[in-house]
């Protein structure tokens, strides 16, 4: 029974991408906060789902990946595909590449409504976060309107990108000036009206967004 044990153990830590042995040593390992790949590394799965559900609740993407896994494979906790692909899909919009790459498997096998669900549920996560003050999440809500999730919508990625930028996240600015040529210009003003007001609420006064079109700068 231990050895099986140790059998899924090793399969888990292979299929979130990370280590089996402790990544740190001494005073460093002791004062980091507990990830699932610790536990995986003591053969303790339960407590690894579990770690990994706490963590992925508070943000952290390696654990929200982690989790999807563990949904996916009903190891350590009751299988959920439901759930595995809305924590796969919250992992892969805000960045992470191996949840991207698993997402896609994922995709092979499920209905199109749910994973449109788990998109939806997605990013209402990021816009609650978004609202909250993490300027991060409006990076991954633009993102998750590209064409690479399936879900492509020019305007709300205009909009997501164009507050990313207002809000710090120059990473977002290619995306956002790409796509001012794809929008009519009655849409693009309408638009970045609906990010001067959302800006307003949630950040700074709406006077100091920086809404892509030259000359307004």
């Amino acid at each position: 029974m231990r050895l099986f044990q140790h059998i899924i153990a090793a399969a888990v830590a292979a299929l979130i991408g990370l280590p089996l042995s402790p990544s740190q040593a001494g005073a460093a390992a002791e004062a980091a906060p507990p990830n699932s790949t610790d536990a995986i590394s003591r053969g303790d799965l339960v407590a690894a789902a579990r770690i990994a559900r706490e963590r992925a609740e508070a943000g952290d993407t390696d654990e929200e990946h982690a989790l999807a896994l563990f949904y996916w494979h009903g190891v350590a906790i009751t299988q959920n595909f439901q759930e595995a692909i809305r924590w796969s899909t919250l992992a892969a919009v805000s960045g992470h590449k191996k949840a991207f790459a698993a997402r896609e498997q994922m995709l092979i096998t499920l209905d199109p409504s749910l994973v449109q669900k788990a998109m939806e549920w997605s990013r209402a996560r990021l816009i609650k976060s978004a609202e909250g003050g993490n300027d991060v999440a409006l990076v991954s809500i633009a993102d998750s309107y590209s064409a690479r999730f399936g879900f492509e919508n020019k305007t709300e990625a205009y909009f997501w990108s164009a507050l990313a930028v207002s809000s710090g996240q120059t990473q977002a600015r290619r995306q956002r000036d790409g796509l001012i040529a794809g929008l009519k210009q009655a849409d693009l003003i309408k638009t970045q009206q609906k990010a001067a007001d959302w800006f307003e609420r949630w950040r700074k006064p709406s006077s100091q967004v920086k809404t892509g079109v030259p000359g307004e700068h």
